[in-house]
């Protein structure tokens, strides 16, 4: 691979993080105290769900992946909806 597309494409990735931690910030100023509380009883009910104590990481494994196939589709279909494949 080309030596300049690489640190072009390592610089993108720096600059996304940089605004995506911008937006987290700002979203963490104004997050009330039930929202937070919600998204921490997602974790503990996504941790629950998922195995604890050692956890079965087969099954993470393949949520992960059901998730990620599941964005693919919502992105295809938004793709499809906005007419752009």
């Amino acid at each position: 691979m080309n030596k300049l597309i690489i640190e072009r494409q390592l610089a993108g990735y720096a600059a996304a993080h940089e605004i995506a931690e911008a937006e987290r910030r700002a979203r963490l100023k104004t997050m009330t105290e039930a929202e937070a509380r919600t998204i921490f009883d997602d974790l503990c009910a996504s941790w629950e769900r998922l195995g604890k104590n050692g956890g079965n990481w087969d099954r993470l494994n393949r949520w992960r992946i059901e998730q990620k196939i599941s964005l693919r589709h919502a992105f295809k279909r938004l793709a499809s909806a906005k007419r752009l494949i």
